[in-house]
């Protein structure tokens, strides 16, 4: 048996839900890598993060030994487990909801021979006859022309349209469909009908449905015999239903079909004349320009909105990081924070306590946008409040993860570096969720404290250890997000960590702030051209 198609939906931050089909059996790959049948564009995926596979009659998915796992219905992949309609994959940010073969819509591309064309004509040569009919009609253009300036929500514009064509045809029934991303299946359909007892979906042969959106041709229908040996008879055609003659025009902007409208008339009605063709082919001219630019109106509203609460919760979240470092006697911080969006999920603070000891703090939390920016605006006020009793590092990164790990996702945690000095001594205790290893710049060379516990938020009962290293005058302690090892260039490649080390070891002795310079200077050279894929979080120590 061969692999059918397998339609799934994917949905990526930030970005429009992709309807896809999947058609082959070969094995559908997704990740990072563009090489993949399905690239994502999201950094916690690997370059070939799970697959996708029809094997003995059944769509199978698999993790493929990704670093941050894949989740089906909520559930971490530990073996090939079968799909099922309704299915939700979850891979880092992106999701992707399996929705079975064939799109469910009310017009259905099928295979039949039941029916053939009759009469064809372009979309843009369809002009309504100014003969003592056509003047009636070029006159109800004209009205309809007029109606259709008024400004409506696009619910009710589909709506509005149907009533129009209902009016001037009184068809059996009258559909009004959008096409989806591929071009072929429709993602949304309104459908009238004069008899409430007609079947839901209507069916269309894929060859006129073809010929109407290839060739943005007006097209009309009947019935034939089977027998009957006319162009497309023979083809695949329209299922009966009992309709003696149909019409399906495109809906056509720019040189681009974006849809159809459709009617058809059962037996009482008989056959389509050209008049007719070029009445419908009118209203569907008029109905893509406003169906377009309600579309390009309402989508500039949506986008509106979303940037002011976008600049709203990047004011809120600014004032979460700290406005001016402290400044001490014998050492110097310096912080900075670049979101690749307008809101980020990294954080970086620095606490002085009462009795002179000074807490820092740099996370990073999984994904990006609105989503990761909340879960670190409760990190923020976790320290923020955990620190007042003056806790051992291990212990305030105990309570910073029993704190968030039962309210957030399972693809919701942050990487995270926690740490007090004592001024008097440089000695420096900390503790290491999961975060990038931080780096020790000394005299005799930079030094990567790679020792790290458990990511914060996953397991409420994970456990973590105290660690220390003391600063020697002239030493750093430089801290950064996996925004600099994860960097890429247009090539892809990532900088890594090796690098920034070997690129730090001759500044022994160089102040916190000249230290994130010059990391941000090599990163930007490394880059180059390529857009930034992830915030850029660095808080450095320099003990003078």
């Amino acid at each position: 048996m061969s692999a059918p198609e397998l339609q799934i939906v994917l949905n990526q931050p930030n970005l429009p839900p992709a309807s896809i089909k999947v058609s082959s059996e070969e094995t559908i790959t997704l990740g990072r890598a563009a090489e993949c049948t399905i690239p994502i564009k999201d950094r916690f995926l690997s370059r070939r993060h799970a697959e996708i596979m029809w094997h003995s009659g059944q769509w199978y998915v698999r993790d493929c030994g990704s670093v941050n796992g894949t989740l089906l219905n909520g559930n971490k992949l530990v073996e090939a487990t079968m799909l099922r309609p309704g299915d939700k994959i979850t891979l880092g940010d992106s999701e992707v909801i399996v929705q079975g073969g064939e799109l469910r819509s009310q017009i259905l591309a099928i295979e039949s021979n039941s029916a053939t064309r009759n009469l064809a004509i372009p979309i843009n040569e369809a002009v309504v006859d100014r003969a003592t009919r056509g003047r009636e009609r070029a006159t109800l253009l004209s009205e309809l022309a007029i109606e259709f300036i008024e400004e409506r929500p696009m619910s009710a514009l589909f709506d509005f349209i149907l009533d129009k064509v209902i009016t001037l045809m009184s068809p059996s029934r009258a559909a009004l469909a959008l096409l989806g991303p591929d071009g072929r299946t429709f993602s949304e359909v309104r459908l009238r009908r004069s008899d409430p007892n007609d079947p839901a979906d209507l069916t269309i042969s894929r060859t006129l449905l073809g010929e109407v959106i290839e060739e943005k041709n007006v097209i009309s229908f009947i019935d034939v015999d089977s027998g009957a040996n006319q162009k497309l008879a023979n083809a695949q055609s329209i299922i009966g239903q009992q309709i003696r003659a149909a019409v399906c025009a495109p809906l056509v902007v720019d040189e681009a079909v974006s849809g159809v409208l459709y009617l058809d008339f059962l037996a009482t009605r008989g056959a389509v004349t050209q008049d007719d063709l070029r009445l419908i082919a009118q209203i569907a001219r008029f109905a893509a320009v406003k169906l377009e630019t309600t579309r390009l109106r309402e989508e500039s509203i949506a986008k509106a909105k979303m940037e002011e609460e976008l600049r709203t919760a990047y004011v809120i979240q600014s004032r979460l990081l700290p406005a001016k470092l402290p400044v001490l006697d014998g050492y110097e911080f310096a912080g900075s924070n670049k979101p690749c969006r307008t809101v980020s999920g990294d954080y970086y603070d620095v606490i002085v306590r009462p009795d002179g000891r000074i807490y820092f703090v740099i996370a990073d939390v999984s994904g990006k946008g609105i989503t990761a920016a909340l879960v670190m605006t409760s990190l923020a006020t976790a320290f923020s409040i955990f620190t007042r009793t003056d806790p051992a590092p291990a212990d305030l990164v105990r309570e910073l993860n029993v704190t968030l790990a039962p309210k957030t996702a399972p693809t919701k945690f942050a990487t995270l570096f926690a740490a007090v000095l004592d001024p008097a001594t440089g000695r420096i205790d900390f503790t290491n969720a999961g975060h990038v290893p931080p780096l020790v710049i000394g005299r005799d060379g930079v030094q990567q404290l790679t020792s790290t516990d458990m990511v914060v938020g996953l397991f409420a009962a994970a456990q973590y250890r105290n660690q220390s290293v003391t600063l020697n005058p002239g030493d750093s302690l430089v801290l950064f997000t996996d925004g600099v090892t994860e960097a890429e260039n247009e090539q892809e490649e990532q900088l890594g960590l090796d690098p920034v080390a070997t690129l730090l070891a001759p500044f022994h002795g160089t102040s916190a702030a000249a230290l994130l310079q010059t990391i941000d200077q090599h990163v930007h050279a490394f880059t180059k051209d390529a857009p930034a894929g992830d915030d850029v979080t660095m808080l450095a120590l320099t003990r003078r």
